[in-house]
């Protein structure tokens, strides 16, 4: 064992103080010659010994008061004891570990009966002082002295002196002390020597520092924190001992570190945890080392949002539980050192402030995920937090909330309060006001600015701070923003580069071009950079500052032809650096000349002559694409604009569509292109109808995005409207026309007009922008390019975008939706260019409920999706909220007004609009229409381009085929012969449905389906990023498929050679059944047929004719076939639906059926040919009533010892059986007990006892010798073993897990075992299994429990000899997460995976949103097996919903998920 270390003892003497003398400090009487007396200096300078002696009697003194031995061991002069040590005096022959600690030899020391005492040197039988003394100067003691209550203390044992003793006593009575409280010595067990060669010694100590006594949690796990003193906690040898704990006075469970101890899936009531030291022996100290507490465990209140606490839904005092993420931690902020604040969303009313007392020892971090319990209260009208009970971190790390910017102008600042906040450019006006505090000004007012000293910026009057953020506080009557650190206060940003441009804008390859720049800083500019590349390598070309702001650089002449990316970087003088985005231009053969549009097409008079002045001639242009083609009419109108303004734009033309033409781009040809891409194209000019185009377009060079965009012009009706002052030269320009009116809502063609009230002009459709005019609708503003047909000039909006409701008016749906066609190209590539380009924003929305709430899944919270009116594309969002009380009952048809912010919810390459809800809905009336599902084609859901459009809205396919029904996550695909699109379960009602009856086959013909498209998880590569969601079983109308076969039975259940045996079904089509039949073998001949007849209630029944011999093993199945109505050809099912796994069977016998004959099968799926039956079975009981009463709940018994010989069963109360006795059991054979899925699912057992008959006692059943690798998870016969008593030899622990241990043996494959049969003791005992523990042997029952195969440990007789592998390396392993088991389950199940490698796991539940739900583990966690329960709480420790489920895990780099269903 190891002695405590220097460090502490060296503390613990400081503390104690000098002694005056020195004194006895230990004396050990152990077993043979292992005998020492030691003596301790405490005086505080060092001491010759040679003026000391021990002086002794025999078996008490001859004579009363006189030594037997006076002076019996004396000190040679120079012997020395330095201050603070020991010196020992030891037999010659004690064992090695006190000579190493040994200063000097003695032989007679003492027996127990012996009385020694430190005396000065010189001493006599009747002369001397004593300065210390063990024992009695009396007569004989027997064996030895009293010490502590101990009887005969001085033998067998060893006394340590206590630290609280600073000086020798010559009364050995007060001295020994009666009790442990007013001894001076510590009693220790002989033979321990932890002590020796040190003094003084502090006693260890244990003690619980979370929970605290009496703390309520709202979670069912809960972690217990603990500090260690003066021990050392390890494995056996490697300390001092180890740590038992127990829960309200459960099993003894054993820790070899000093770790916090995880509690999980805790009862929600009151709780008693105990935790003591140990030694390696598992004995306790003499004083025992203990520390105990009592929490509770409670039902989680509901979760209050900040907004109803901050806009006053919640009366002041009101007991709150709060969600949500740290924006200012502890320490951050100038209400205390522990105060924070906590944001749950964005926006106004999101923030608060929690206020902690100092003393409650809880703190978070910035960017905390976490939950608070406390009051709400206004402090001097702050709205705070207070008397918090309890902070629950979910989290660490957690995504901030970006700061809301705002200027100082604000009308009402309380709405702000608590929130993240961020004012730019303000000037310092005052800078101290007292406290720390200073003002600043941005121009509409004024702000104080806290300090809760965090930051060293000390402001001056009159300097400007580009931002300051923080969170608003309150207080003395002035809201104040808290910076939290220096980053919050940015007092110099990088330089700012814009108006870039080149001169020449078209140049040729004898032109040198001029790059020129803006380049602003709030210092000075150091330096700036051209970088230019025009093949493979980058140039650098250094700026000069030409005037003011202005900086330019050259790049030389480029040859013809080359394409030339450039950008501009600048260093300001405080290091910090920006650089602009990449531009590109084209560099043009001499007298290829860009033409600008400018001079196509202007005209002096247009009122006489509008041609252009080109008219018919070929010339190239360079300019921005303004409108993309994409969208309008048949993909034909393309424009382009080269400067902002009048008679600068133009429409380029192609009659065959843009779709097809070949553009040609750095990286090869592409065929499309984006607005805002900067072009180079060469064609004619040409008159169309009063409409200038450019026509028989032969190139198209993209150079991709314009350096400078071009901004709608903004004009007014006057003057763009037919015979407008300046309709001609905006021709093909891009505009905008502000405050406009809806005067004439259908002027045909899909035409209207809009006007400011005094002049009207007119709106055209050959872009789809999904508005729908009303006469006197007000429009905030119209964008759009000019164009002239049919001898009227029109604005052509290209996107929803472009038509801007009045302010105060709802937002169409379809503005907050649409994105440009080339954005949803981008998308399938870069998984983000379908973000709303509404992103963020604060909207008011008028909609039909299309989808209710309560029906689809929301995990914990709640959603529903609500349509335009008009329905359409881009027509539909979803609204969810964590909270499920956040929304009232809304139903199919509720037409609603909801205000809230555009949010995008991202599962990796899927992105989906969502609406977050701010404000109360309001339901505006009841019982609508809802919008007509639109008609596409399945292959419309595969790629963003064309299945964007539809997220949200309810669709409708026709005709389609199942094409696959064994999927993952989803039921089934369907093809109308586009292309598949996956259909899922989201909703409720789909779910339960087809978890009854699983997944329709495959060929089934569906008439029509209809559901609403989910943009949610999968990926674009595979087409599986978008899902079809029926919300109820009538939206699907199956046409004729394959028959359904189920509720499969036969009679007699367990026949005789002689039996016929009459086998029935339910067998369903959609259209008719032409035929079922069973197929049968005998002994694996060929397959027979027998032809089943329908009776009533589609029951199908046919009889396989008796065998008439014995042991005949029958195999059969059912097949049934269909009319092939509305199909390519009939289908046939079969059932069991994979008869290569499973079939039916049963063996023809004369004489009761044995345990082989009721487990033995071929087939993979390991189920019994008799599930279902009643039979009547003999065995020798090999788990016995203690093992029914360990907590496993069942017994085992075995017909031999042999495979497929074993068999597990319950239900039995009514008498005890033991291990041995014979027994005749008649019950149910059952593969999934309905009682007990969870524990018992895919176990073959009996269930429903009716009888057990002992027939004889006294039996015994040899242990069936394995190896591991028989009984690995996947090993080839591992269920024949399932029931039987197994043993396998010479293994070693390969891993630990909270629920079982992996062992190993030669083979090096792992297998399992487990303690759930385990009595009490051979629990206690594997608990203190490690990695490296070796077993001569382990046997027990074999069994497959909570998913997996072990072998049952039942008592201690089923372990061998304990050792330990110090060259044990470890199993190479790989890492992998298996299916959860039971899947689908209520209330829990239990989730296996495997880590190669010892790594940090984190294990996630998720829902099928992608929302966390619960964080199952966050540990580093040890190579090997394990399995983590999910109880089907989330974080709170509330219960999740029935729905779908995502188990994720990430262990190193190793990523995986699998799906999971909870059925409640």
């Amino acid at each position: 064992m190891n002695r405590l270390t220097i460090m502490i003892i060296t503390i613990c003497s400081l503390a104690l103080g000098q002694t005056t003398d020195l004194f006895l400090s230990e004396i050990a009487e152990g077993s043979s010659n292992n005998k020492y007396i030691e003596i301790y200096n405490g005086t505080g300078t060092d001491v010759d010994l040679s003026g000391y002696s021990l002086s002794s009697c025999s078996n008490g003194c001859n004579t009363t008061d006189e030594w037997d031995y006076p002076d019996n061991v004396t000190f040679a002069s120079g012997t020395i004891i330095t201050d603070g040590d020991v010196f020992v005096v030891y037999h010659g022959s004690a064992d090695a570990a006190i000579a190493a600690e040994g200063d000097q030899t003695f032989t007679y020391l003492s027996n127990g009966d012996d009385v020694f005492a430190l005396t000065a040197a010189g001493a006599t039988a009747d002369t001397y002082t004593i300065i210390d003394i063990v024992g009695d100067m009396g007569g004989d003691p027997g064996s030895g002295w009293e010490v502590a209550g101990v009887t005969d203390a001085t033998k067998d044992h060893t006394l340590v002196r206590k630290a609280t003793v600073t000086s020798g006593n010559t009364d050995w009575t007060s001295s020994a002390g009666t009790t442990t409280e007013d001894s001076e010595w510590v009693v220790y067990a002989q033979n321990t020597w932890d002590y020796l060669g040190s003094h003084p010694h502090v006693d260890p100590s244990i003690a619980i520092s979370s929970p605290t006594e009496g703390e309520t949690f709202y979670t069912t796990d809960v972690t217990v924190s603990f500090d260690v003193s003066n021990f050392t906690v390890a494995a056996a040898g490697s300390g001092d001992g180890h740590i038992h704990y127990a829960l309200d006075g459960g099993s003894t469970v054993m820790q070899y570190t000093d770790d916090d101890i995880a509690l999980t899936g805790l009862s929600e009531t009151s709780h008693t945890f105990i935790i003591w030291l140990v030694d390696d022996s598992h004995a306790n100290f003499s004083s025992h080392v203990a520390d105990t507490v009592t929490f509770t465990v409670a039902p989680t209140p509901g979760v209050t949002s900040i907004y109803d606490i901050q806009s006053g839904a919640v009366t002041e005092g009101t007991a709150v539980i709060v969600n949500g993420t740290v924006t200012a931690g502890s320490g951050e902020t100038p209400d205390g050192s522990v105060a924070f604040y906590m944001q749950d969303g964005t926006g106004q009313y999101s923030g608060i402030n929690v206020y902690i007392s100092s003393s409650s020892g809880l703190t978070v971090n910035r960017a905390d995920s976490i939950q608070v319990a406390g009051t709400y209260v206004e402090y001097y009208g702050k709205t705070e937090i207070e008397n918090v009970t309890s902070i629950t971190v979910f989290a660490t790390g957690a995504l901030l909330p970006d700061p809301e910017v705002l200027t100082l102008a604000l009308a009402d600042s309380e709405p702000w309060e608590g929130v993240l906040l961020q004012v730019q450019t303000v000037t310092v006006i005052n800078a101290n006001t007292g406290y720390g505090e200073w003002w600043v000004t941005d121009g509409t007012d004024t702000l104080v600015i806290n300090n809760a000293g965090n930051y060293s910026y000390t402001p001056t009057v009159g300097e400007i701070i580009n931002s300051i953020t923080g969170p608003l506080n309150y207080s003395y009557s002035e809201y104040k923003i808290i910076p939290r650190d220096d980053n919050d206060i940015v007092i110099s940003g990088p330089p700012t580069i814009a108006d870039i441009a080149i001169d020449p804008t078209s140049p040729t390859e004898a032109d040198d071009v001029t790059v020129s720049a803006t380049i602003t800083d709030d210092g000075s500019v150091a330096s700036a950079i051209l970088t230019y590349n025009s093949g493979t390598t980058d140039t650098d070309v250094a700026m000069s500052n030409t005037s003011g702001d202005t900086y330019e650089g050259t790049i030389p002449a480029q040859a013809a032809g080359s394409t030339v990316t450039y950008s501009v970087s600048a260093v300001d003088n405080e290091g910090n650096s920006s650089s602009s985005d990449d531009y590109t231009y084209l560099v043009i053969p001499t007298g290829g000349a860009i033409t600008s549009i400018y001079d196509i097409q202007y005209v002096s008079d247009p009122t006489t002559d509008d041609a252009s002045p080109l008219d018919g001639q070929s010339v190239s242009i360079s300019g921005v694409v303004t409108a993309e083609f994409w969208g309008s009419s048949s993909n034909r109108y393309l424009h382009v604009q080269d400067e902002e303004g009048p008679w600068n734009g133009v429409v380029v033309f192609e009659y065959d569509g843009w779709d097809g033409f070949d553009f040609t781009t750095s990286s090869g040809v592409v065929h499309s292109v984006a607005e805002g891409d900067s072009v180079t194209l060469t064609g004619t000019v040409d008159e169309y109808y009063g409409l200038t185009e450019i026509v028989n377009v032969t190139e198209v060079i993209i150079h991709g995005p314009a350096v400078n965009m071009i901004s709608p012009s903004v004009v007014t009706s006057g003057q763009v409207m037919t015979g407008g002052t300046e309709a001609e030269a905006y021709e093909g320009c891009l505009v905008k026309v502000d405050g406009m009116t809806v005067d004439n809502a259908d002027l045909g063609n899909g035409e209207w007009s809009i006007t400011d009230g005094t002049n009207s002009l007119r709106v055209d459709d050959i872009w789809d922008y999904y508005y729908f005019p009303e006469s006197g609708q007000a429009l905030a503003g119209v964008a759009g390019v000019m164009t002239y047909t049919y001898s009227n000039a029109k604005l052509e909006p290209r996107l929803a975008r472009d038509v801007v409701e009045a302010d105060g008016a709802p937002v169409r749906l379809q503005r907050i939706q649409q994105v440009l066609y080339s954005d949803l190209i981008a998308a399938g590539e870069d998984e983000e260019s379908d973000i709303s380009y509404m992103y963020g924003d604060t909207v008011t929305i008028e909609g039909i409920v299309t989808m209710p709430t309560g029906l689809s899944y929301a995990g914990a919270g709640i959603k529903f999706i609500f349509q335009d009116e008009n329905g359409g594309p881009w027509s539909s969002i979803l609204s969810y909220d964590p909270d499920s009380s956040a929304f009232p009952v809304l139903y199919e048809g509720d037409r609603i007004q909801a205000t809230g912010y555009v949010y995008e919810y991202s599962t990796g390459p899927a992105n989906m609009t969502e609406l977050f809800i701010t404000e109360p809905v309001n339901i505006l009336a009841v019982g609508e229409d809802l919008p007509e599902p639109e008609l596409i084609e399945s292959g419309d859901l595969r790629w963003p381009t064309t299945a964007e459009q539809w997220g949200n809205v309810t669709v409708r396919i026709e005709e389609g085929l199942v094409t696959n029904n064994d999927l993952q996550y989803e039921i089934f695909e369907v093809d109308d012969g586009s292309g598949g699109v996956l259909v899922d379960d989201d909703s409720d009602s789909i779910q339960v449905y087809y978890d009854a009856v699983g997944p329709p086959p495959v060929g089934t013909f569906i008439s029509s389906i209809e559901g609403w498209v989910y943009h949610h998880y999968g990926s674009n590569v595979d087409s599986s990023a978008y899902k079809l969601e029926p919300l109820y079983m009538s939206d699907i109308e199956f046409g004729a498929g394959p028959p359904t076969i189920s509720d499969a039975s036969r009679t007699p259940c367990t026949p005789g050679p002689s039996d016929a045996v009459e086998v029935s079904a339910e067998i369903i089509d959609n259209s008719a059944i032409a035929s079922a039949e069973i197929m049968y073998s005998v002994d694996g001949g060929a397959y027979q047929s027998v032809t089943m007849s329908v009776g009533t209630d589609d029951t199908w029944t046919g009889t396989i004719p008796a065998t008439g011999t014995d042991g005949a093993r029958v195999n059969y199945y059912i097949s049934a076939t269909d009319d092939g109505t509305d199909q390519d050809e009939p289908k046939t099912s079969t059932f069991p639906y994979d008869i290569d796994e499973n079939q039916f069977g049963y063996m023809r016998i004369d004489v009761d059926l044995s345990i082989f004959y009721i487990l033995y099968t071929e087939w993979g799926s390991g189920d019994s040919p008799y599930d279902d039956c009643e039979v009547t079975i003999t065995g020798i009981v090999t788990a016995d009533t203690a093992q029914y009463y360990s907590g496993y709940g069942a017994y085992a018994f075995q017909s031999s010892s042999a495979q497929w010989s074993g068999i597990i069963f319950d239900g039995w109360d009514d008498s005890e059986l033991s291990r041995g006795d014979e027994v005749t059991i008649t019950g149910t054979v059952e593969e999934y007990d309905p009682a007990w899925h969870f524990k018992y699912d895919n176990n073959t057992k009996l269930i429903n006892i009716s009888s057990v008959t002992v027939e004889g006692t006294g039996y015994s059943m040899a242990a069936l010798a394995v190896g591991t690798s028989d009984l690995a998870q996947d090993a080839d016969e591992v269920e024949s073993y399932e029931g039987v008593l197994v043993s396998i030899g010479d293994v070693t622990v390969s891993s630990v897990n909270s629920f079982d241990w992996s062992v190993v043996d030669g083979s090096g494959v792992e297998c399992l075992i487990d303690d759930d049969m385990a009595t009490m003791e051979a629990n206690s005992f594997m608990s203190g299994l490690e990695e490296g523990t070796t077993l001569t042997n382990v046997s027990g029952i074999f069994n497959f429990s909570f998913g997996t195969y072990k072998i049952q440990i039942r008592d201690m007789a089923d372990l061998g000899q304990l050792g330990i592998d110090n060259d044990f390396a470890g199993i190479a392993r790989e890492f992998a997460l298996y299916p959860n088991f039971p899947n689908p389950f209520n209330p829990e199940t239990r989730i296996r995976f495997q880590l190669a490698e010892n790594s940090d796991v984190k294990l996630m539940v998720y829902d099928v949103l992608g929302r966390k739900v619960r964080t199952l583990v966050s540990d580093r966690m040890d190579a090997g097996h394990h399995v983590i329960n999910w109880d089907g709480l989330n974080d709170a420790g509330t219960d999740v919903a029935s729905g779908m489920y995502v188990y994720r895990i990430k262990a190193g780099d190793f990523i995986a998920h699998r799906k999971m269903l909870l059925v409640r």
